[in-house]
């Protein structure tokens, strides 16, 4: 039971990241129903997806990550674009991470008049994380749940402050549009599936606990979605002054959130503990998608995992994202738009493709089937495709202006 909670958490925590502080401007500006909509159906069809991925997994051993898993079902051409993908994914959305909570430390820092250079913090927050990879699931486990408790807090905290300032006409006012433009950033935010071979391995192939873990896992972000959303836009008009319409259009988003809820409840404590909030949401990200590059280049490489095979293990998977985040001056809002069209790639159409293979084309032998047929695996190509087209899109606006 302990391990299913320990499981439980480290898909909670891996799938909520920083990212979510701006779902109620991202999506709110098409109606609080359809906001509530489109986070309840990407749910279900991400869980459907993460199925789809373990049963891919469960085609070959226990703690088979995506490369093995490739290279097995679908041939040489499909292992590499697997190692493309996927490096260029996951050192981007790290670097991303170690570039947001560098950000926010160093905001902290500041406004207490200490000055320290973003390369020494950047450098504490990659040993942060890594130290309890490198000790092992016990340490992980440990880490994340101080983590995701953190964060919990401070969400709550939040919603304590904003709720006396809910306002049903809010929640009722905008037009219904079909968030269609949104569907991407939704997407991403439901994003775990990169930690399911380690979970197999860590829950010894236990597919009930598994299943429970993912399904579970996942449907604590989703409320904990829908309770931010509704109690933002409850707070905050969506269109008009100071409105959910004129955060999306600053440079800074996060900042003109957090300030445009002050202006609306008069509560100044509202900043420090979105960023606070921020901070271990990014961390729970950190560590879940650390541990998932960690596994995928040890399975990828095959290098053990003895004191030397973790010391060059930890070194593949932070000093490439962590050189980046210091050569680079890539915002974190910047790094996470390009990882989403990654990972719609990997954590959309790979894993159908994955189990499609096993099933229909090897016919190889499992011990866990989706109930999924041909139909909603088609259904759920032409989803990718449609937000891939639309993040596509989505860039290229982003571009020209």
């Amino acid at each position: 039971m302990k391990k299913l909670l320990s499981s439980i958490l480290m898909v909670t925590g891996t799938t909520i990241g920083g990212g979510m502080v701006m779902l109620p401007a991202v999506i709110g500006v098409y109606s609080y129903y359809s906001a509530i909509g489109i986070l309840i159906a990407v749910w279900l069809v991400n869980t459907m997806i993460a199925l789809i991925f373990l049963e891919a997994n469960c085609y070959l051993p226990a703690k088979t990550s995506l490369i093995s898993m490739s290279r097995r079902l679908l041939g040489r051409y499909g292992e590499w674009t697997a190692w493309i993908v996927c490096l260029v994914f996951l050192y981007t959305i790290m670097c991303a991470y170690t570039t947001g909570m560098t950000e926010i430390i160093s905001g902290f820092l500041e406004k207490n008049l200490l000055h320290v250079p973003s390369a020494y913090l950047s450098i504490l927050s990659v040993i942060t994380i890594s130290l309890p990879i490198y000790f092992g699931m016990t340490h992980i486990n440990v880490f994340n749940r101080f983590i995701v408790i953190s964060m919990f807090t401070a969400f709550f905290a939040l919603t304590f402050f904003i709720t006396p300032h809910i306002e049903i006409s809010n929640l009722l006012a905008a037009p219904i549009h079909l968030p269609t433009m949104a569907l991407p950033i939704v997407f991403t935010s439901f994003g775990f599936l990169i930690i399911i071979p380690s979970l197999r391995g860590y829950l010894n192939d236990n597919i009930k606990h598994l299943k429970i873990s993912i399904i579970v896992g996942s449907f604590i972000p989703l409320i904990i979605y829908m309770l931010w959303v509704t109690v933002v836009m409850g707070a905050i008009p969506a269109l008009g002054k100071d409105s959910l319409q004129t955060i999306l259009a600053q440079s800074e988003p996060v900042k003109n959130m957090a300030s445009v809820l002050i202006s609306h409840t008069g509560n100044l404590q509202i900043s420090f503990f979105i960023q606070i909030f921020i901070l271990f949401a990014i961390a729970s990200s950190f560590i879940g998608t650390s541990l998932g590059l960690y596994d995928f280049l040890a399975d990828g490489l095959n290098i053990s995992k003895n004191p030397t095979g973790k010391i060059k293990l930890l070194a593949l998977t932070f000093i490439p994202p962590l050189f980046i985040a210091l050569t680079q001056n890539h915002s974190f809002i910047t790094a996470l738009g390009f990882a989403g069209l990654m990972s719609t790639i990997l954590f959309c159409l790979y894993p159908v493709m994955l189990a499609w293979s096993g099933r229909y084309i090897h016919k190889l032998n499992t011990h866990y089937r989706v109930s999924a047929n041909r139909s909603v695996f088609l259904l759920i190509v032409i989803f990718s495709f449609a937000v891939i087209g639309i993040e596509l899109l989505s860039l290229k606006i982003n571009f020209l202006q």
